[in-house]
């Protein structure tokens, strides 16, 4: 199934671009700027979290979770099973991830009720992620029966399903009232055009975090019952998209607390670069005059070999000091 194969190559994509994105932010926190925080710590531990959630999607889609041709590995029951593992994932690096966001922006901002919003959002946000967690996990008795190893019972899907369009939309809202706070705490700040542009392109990135979560909203609420196994395709396909749009809020916001940091270090990489490049400069105009001064010697040489006049001699001697 293409959607199965166009996952696999998103969710690779994002886990390296933000371990890259990430490792920028710090080195650039830790050893240009020398001061690595709680909110470098605990997205380095999102990243962790979002390496794990991207390693059980690749195991469920490994086992044929979305593929309608079976191949000799494939696994219903393990496909089932890893895709509700990585649900669960998820829902933990969501809560790691927004932490360390509500860290960041406690950091820039020095306004005491914009504090205050920030915690009570993110306090809002914990627990209905917490509560959606746990009756997730605990959804079937045993919980191998959720993916057909084990007979069970489980509890009404109508209301796991609701719980994730409540999650859902309590996860919308605080993604845009983050993507939003910036534009409040540099308000009025005096900072240069190029400042600017880089703050709008970051909230562009963040913008388009939280369109996401809008977007996978949609699928959600298009989920109708419990699958039980891999033959309902159209639910599927559903819940594959879901998982896509899942890993691209994950990979932005990682994303762009990221990009946020590594501006000292771009400018610490200019200032190198323009040290070296007036290094190499003064080495070369260096390396000309001695180049002048060596020819200039031997064309005194060779004119006082033939006898010059005093004029000529002094000629000679005023143009190479010229050039020194």
């Amino acid at each position: 199934m293409a959607i199965a194969e166009s996952l696999k190559a998103l969710v690779i994509s994002a886990i390296v671009v933000d371990t890259v994105g990430l490792g920028l932010r710090s080195f650039a926190r830790a050893r240009v700027q020398g001061s690595f925080g709680y909110d470098d710590a605990v997205l380095s531990f999102a990243l962790v979290g979002y390496a794990v959630f991207v390693s059980f999607t690749l195991v469920a889609l490994h086992y044929g979770y979305g593929v309608l041709t079976p191949e000799p590995w494939h696994d219903p029951t393990q496909a089932i099973k890893f895709f509700y593992i990585c649900q669960l994932a998820y829902v933990l690096t969501s809560m790691i991830v927004k932490v360390g966001i509500a860290l960041v922006l406690i950091r820039i901002n020095v306004q005491r009720s914009i504090r205050h919003i920030i915690v009570i959002a993110l306090t809002l946000f914990l627990i209905s992620a917490i509560a959606f967690f746990f009756l997730l996990a605990l959804q079937c008795r045993p919980i191998s029966s959720i993916w057909g190893a084990t007979e069970g019972s489980c509890y009404d899907y109508a209301i796991v399903r609701k719980s994730g369009i409540a999650y859902s939309a309590v996860d919308i809202a605080v993604n845009f009232l983050y993507s939003s706070l910036p534009i409040v705490i540099l308000y009025g700040v005096q900072m240069s055009r190029r400042l600017k542009i880089s703050a709008m392109f970051l909230l562009g990135i963040g913008f388009v975090s939280s369109i996401a979560t809008v977007v996978r909203f949609k699928y959600i609420v298009q989920v109708p019952d419990r699958h039980k196994t891999l033959a309902k395709t159209k639910e599927i396909e559903n819940n594959l998209v879901v998982i896509a749009w899942t890993h691209v809020e994950i990979f932005l916001a990682i994303l762009a607390t990221s990009l946020i940091a590594i501006r000292p270090l771009l400018r610490h990489a200019g200032e190198v670069i323009d040290t070296w490049r007036r290094g190499y400069a003064s080495s070369q105009i260096k390396s000309d005059d001695e180049h002048e001064l060596s020819n200039s010697r031997e064309r005194t040489g060779s004119a006082r070999s033939k006898g010059p006049g005093p004029n000529e001699y002094s000629s000679e001697v005023t143009l190479a000091d010229d050039r020194l």
